[in-house]
Order: C-alpha cells, then structure tokens, then sequence
C-alpha cells in the first residue's frame, strides 16, 4: 500500500476508535492496548512508505524532514481530549509517562505531533441524542448535555443512557461544567473508561463540582 492509501486507513481507524468511545462501548486494557498498537504500526508504516517515496519538491526547495511517529499514548489521549489541542496539552501534564514528558519537553516536535493528530483525526461533528450533543470531552460519566438559555434548564445524559433535568443552572456554571473545567481527584475506571488525579478538564468532575454540589433541583426523564 502506498502512503496515501495507508493515511486513509489509519484515518477510518481513529475515527472508528472515537465512535465506540463515544457510543459508551465497553473495551478491555487489552483491546485498548491492540488499537494503540495497531495505531503505532500503521503509523511506523507510513513513515517507512514516505521514505521508500519521497514526495517530489520544487526545484530550489529542500525537503522538509519526515514526521517522528505519534507514541501510542500521544494517540489515546488524543481520542480522550475530543481531539482538542489544548485539553491534549492538559492531559500530557497530568497523565506523565516516558513518551508524554518527551513531547512536553519538545515543542517543536509537540506542535508537529498535534499538527498531524489533527490531519488524522480531525474533529467531526459531535453524535445526538434525543437532543443532546455528545460531549467534547470523551467521560467515563458524561455522555453528553444541553443548556436552554432562556429557563435556565440543562438536560445532563449519563453515560448508560439515563437522564436528568436540572432547573435554574446559570450559563457560566453550565459551562464551566461542560467544558470540564475541574480536576478529578481520584483514579480509577469503569466500564466506559478511565480518570486518573489530576486529570483537567474533565466533566465527570466538573459535573461533580458545579452541579452536584450546586443542589439544582432535578427530575429524572429517563
């Protein structure tokens, strides 16, 4: 396969690993841990094409230098972070193995992994829900929320399905809260993925400190 048809493959990959993630599917550590392979190999793949065929440059332009391949962990917290430079960032901080100090330490090579994460993975258009836009943030709590600006009424879907309306949220707070602007203070994992301390944004936290903690009042629709 050439490089471009090996880009289009790698593509439909994280796109088919952002839908499942999103849907709430349950995947073991060790099914998790063959996409992440999978993902590196394909990547390795591409680099070795790219130098067996090196792309033509104009005369009088030197070559540009091929990209390092994207670390399987660069990969997944890409997929957590709804594809979202900043929140990438954010998670490279708190989440600190070999691979993710290194592209913290690079910047170059931090904003070359981020430029081509985005040309791979590019954000979509978010799945909907009886009305409910899928979070940005991929939570192992929060499938997704909406806000009615003008009663103040925010409609919150779990994930497993159930779901709440809460009255009289004020925008900021719902936002704050969408946006997963807390820091979870405990590790751990369940059946739709997992949080680590220190993990910012996250909107099983945020929903926890602005919401929860907030005693709106609530019904539950479904």
């Amino acid at each position: 396969m050439n490089p471009e048809e090996l880009e289009a493959l790698l593509q439909e990959l994280m796109q088919a690993v952002q839908l499942v993630m999103q849907s709430g599917e349950v995947l073991s550590d060790e099914f998790q841990g063959a996409i992440a392979q999978t993902l590196g190999n394909l990547v390795g793949r591409i680099e070795e094409s790219r130098q067996q065929q090196p792309p033509e440059q104009p005369p009088g332009i030197p070559p540009q230098p091929l990209e390092a391949p994207v670390s399987n962990d660069a990969q997944l917290l890409w997929v957590l972070s709804g594809q979202q430079p900043q929140a990438f960032i954010s998670y490279l901080r708190t989440f600190p193995t070999p691979a993710t100090q290194s592209l913290l330490n690079n910047p170059q090579q931090l904003n070359s992994t981020i430029e081509h994460l985005s040309r791979t993975m590019p954000q979509g258009e978010p799945p909907v829900v009886d009305g409910i836009p899928h979070s940005d943030l991929n939570s192992s709590n929060i499938w997704g929320a909406r806000y009615d600006q003008r009663t103040g009424r925010m409609r919150v879907r779990f994930q497993g399905g159930s779901e709440y309306e809460y009255e009289g949220v004020p925008r900021n707070i719902f936002n704050a809260f969408i946006q997963g602007n807390a820091v979870a203070q405990t590790n751990g994992q369940n059946q739709y993925g997992r949080w680590w301390r220190g993990k910012s944004p996250s909107a099983g936290a945020g929903f926890h400190q602005y919401i929860r903690q907030g005693n709106f009042p609530y019904r539950r629709i479904r």
